[in-house]
């Protein structure tokens, strides 16, 4: 089962996870990947360039980051990561939609399972320490949604307590949230 973190962020809480990434060496590819793209380095003055609104997070340092070309579609010719063989996090941003609502994000990866048959040991354990590190800063600076489910970044926290920011569940009627305590 795939380990998940939803949460709720505006750029300043962006800011401030990407921080918390930088040391251990992640890099930011997009979910469709041109050819020949060289991927940035995670660190807080990449968050403010982020225009996307999905993104992996892989660390390249633990094993290689296994593409494939799209065949068809308008997307032809784009690479696509493969998640199960690739030491790689699934980075969903938070962001406002048409109406001025703060929707949810999250940060999805697979940490037990890999491609290979053979094998028991499952991802890397590198892998697993920086989702528990992220998961541990949540933990300690940001609040709980109520009903809870979610993180609250301290700057969408105050935004919904000062100015009635709206926190709206992804999909198409998607709950809205407010901040417990």
């Amino acid at each position: 089962m795939a380990a998940t973190l939803n949460y709720f962020m505006l750029p300043h809480d962006e800011v401030a996870l990407f921080r918390i990434l930088a040391p251990h060496g992640i890099t930011v590819y997009p979910e469709l990947i041109p050819p020949g793209y060289k991927a940035p380095a995670a660190d807080e003055g990449l968050a403010g360039k982020l225009d996307l609104e999905a993104y992996y997070l892989a660390v390249e340092r633990m094993g290689p980051v296994v593409v494939h070309p799209v065949k068809r579609g308008p997307d032809k010719g784009m690479l696509v990561i493969e998640e199960i063989p690739s030491p790689v996090l699934h980075y969903e941003r938070s962001v406002k939609n048409g109406k001025g609502e703060l929707v949810s994000g999250r940060i999805w990866g697979e940490l037990d399972i890999t491609d290979d048959p053979n094998s028991r040991k499952g991802k890397p354990l590198t892998l697993r320490k920086i989702f528990e590190d992220v998961q541990h800063f949540f933990h300690k600076s940001w609040r709980r949604s109520d009903p809870k489910g979610f993180w609250v970044g301290p700057a969408a926290a105050m935004a919904w307590k000062r100015e009635g920011l709206v926190l709206r569940e992804v999909g198409h009627h998607g709950d809205a949230y407010g901040v417990w305590r």
